[in-house]
């Protein structure tokens, strides 16, 4: 038997998550370890950079534990993470501040005043739009507001690669990440030193880029120790969550199209000629040379753990009981809106002041109700993202992330978008993708060989004609309060 063993780690917004799998692709077990996130101030979130470390080395422990797999079959390991976050070092490699996250605000003057003077350059350099999201904006914000902080700069990681730091003891970045800082070059694939100007940075504060399969190096004497795992364990680069799950989802090539419900929600479609697209994000593939197109919606499974929380309810036993509440009420949620604003809004709005919430409630609307609405605003904000992108190539769509474990939410939003979508039976696609992308790193295939495996049998949801009506009618209606929303909110002091 094949004792070669390959381990996915993904850096959430809430916790860390793994994915231990064998060389033929076959999970053999999954564990996590959560994390607090802070919100000093209105509109800040932050976390602390040791604590991904320290969940990942609880979760390493754990899936090795649980699967009952000798540490030393642990041949490779590949990280994948959230996207837009930096950690600012100084020169000892010591961190300055928490990170700042991907859903933080607080860049709201500084995104005006950049798009104002250098929008277009932005723009044309990387593809992408300035926004609070990207890291260029939230450092910017930090050399301003905290000058005796970014004075002490030397090297700044993004996203996940902090924690490729700490578990090696080299500081690199795959692509992806690297993009997501909004300082790379969208034809060059290397740092824009006039982007990097504005950050107030230079090409030597700033790691290099290399492809989400190249091993550099392996754990460190203490990392191993901390992980439970032999020294020397090959870390192979990894990627952005949103790129490790189209490789673990199987797409690559422009007929397949992937949406994703995590705690942010996003509709992905790829292409092989990257250029800027209004409302969407754009990132490099790990499958050279496509790139992808994301249209994000801020708040996805987040709003529905809000409502759950609000009605005493959990889905930690998993979403049975929510599956039943939700299908015994009609399809529109007898009138019952839910707008996911509760962060702002990314596409189509793209505005940090904007907020939801429910619409048109009765006396006669219960849990099950409540609980429809709010997986159908999703499906209506998840639709609004699909009408930004170009859908001529794409013949199957693929859901993947913890909220596509419910039934009924696959099923509302096969019919709120009228097409046939894919429920992809993965406990979590980033760190599957992670684990695959250990496997092409070390394993001797390719990064398409890694990504044609697929973990379990994908379950397919039709359109129901029937529903067609009601949707669409709840969705004009849905647009029609959004934009009365941004009104009311973009234009309060």
């Amino acid at each position: 038997m094949d004792s070669a063993h390959y381990l996915g780690i993904d850096v959430g917004s809430s916790g860390v998550k793994t994915m231990l799998i064998r060389s033929d692709g076959r999970p053999v077990g999954v564990a996590s370890a959560g994390y607090e996130t802070s919100y000093p101030y209105p509109g800040h979130v932050e976390q602390n950079q040791e604590d991904w470390y320290g969940a990942a080395c609880l979760a390493v422990r754990e899936v090795v534990r649980t699967s009952a797999v000798p540490p030393k079959q642990v041949e490779a390991i590949a990280l994948s993470g959230t996207s837009h976050v930096p950690s600012l070092l100084d020169k000892r490699m010591a961190l300055l501040r928490p990170a700042i996250l991907w859903n933080d605000i607080r860049s709201e003057a500084q995104v005006k005043r950049l798009e104002s003077e250098v929008g277009g350059l932005i723009r044309a350099r990387t593809g992408n739009s300035i926004n609070c999201t990207w890291s260029l904006a939230q450092l910017v914000w930090v050399r301003e507001n905290e000058p005796d902080v970014f004075s002490r700069v030397r090297c700044v990681l993004f996203s996940k690669d902090y924690l490729f730091y700490r578990l090696t003891g080299e500081c690199a970045a795959d692509n992806g990440s690297a993009v997501s800082s909004l300082m790379v070059n969208v034809e060059s694939l290397d740092w824009d030193r006039d982007l990097l100007r504005l950050a107030g940075l230079t090409p030597r504060d700033v790691p290099r880029i290399l492809p989400p399969d190249t091993i550099v190096a392996g754990l460190t004497s203490r990392a191993a120790r901390d992980m439970g795992l032999p020294r020397g364990t090959i870390v192979v680069m990894g990627t952005l969550d949103s790129a490790a799950e189209l490789i673990g989802v199987g797409a690559t090539d422009p007929s397949i199209a992937v949406i994703r419900l995590g705690t942010a929600g996003g509709v992905m479609t790829l292409t092989s000629v990257p250029s800027w697209r209004q409302g969407c994000m754009l990132y490099p593939h790990p499958i050279e040379p496509l790139w992808y197109y994301q249209a994000g919606t801020n708040a996805a499974t987040v709003s529905l753990q809000w409502a759950l929380r609000l009605l005493g309810m959990s889905t930690e036993a998993g979403y049975e009981e929510l599956d039943s509440l939700v299908a015994a009420v009609p399809s529109g949620a007898d009138g019952l809106l839910f707008h996911p604003y509760l962060l702002g809004e990314r596409a189509p709005y793209w505005s940090s002041r904007i907020r939801g919430g429910f619409s048109g409630a009765t006396m006669g609307h219960g849990r099950g109700a409540f609980l429809r609405a709010v997986q159908e605003g999703v499906a209506y904000s998840l639709r609004d993202c699909a009408a930004l992108l170009d859908w001529d190539a794409v013949n199957d769509i693929r859901l993947c992330g913890g909220g596509a474990r419910s039934a009924s939410w696959c099923r509302i939003i096969a019919d709120v978008l009228g097409l046939p979508v894919v429920q992809m039976q993965l406990q979590d696609a980033s760190a599957f993708g992670a684990a695959l992308i250990a496997l092409a790193g070390w394993g001797g295939v390719s990064l398409k060989e890694a990504a044609s495996i697929v973990a379990s049998e994908p379950i397919r949801f039709l359109p129901d004609p029937a529903n067609r009506e009601v949707y669409d009618d709840g969705y004009r209606r849905y647009r029609a309060l959004a934009d009365s929303y941004r009104r009311i909110y973009e234009e309060t002091p």
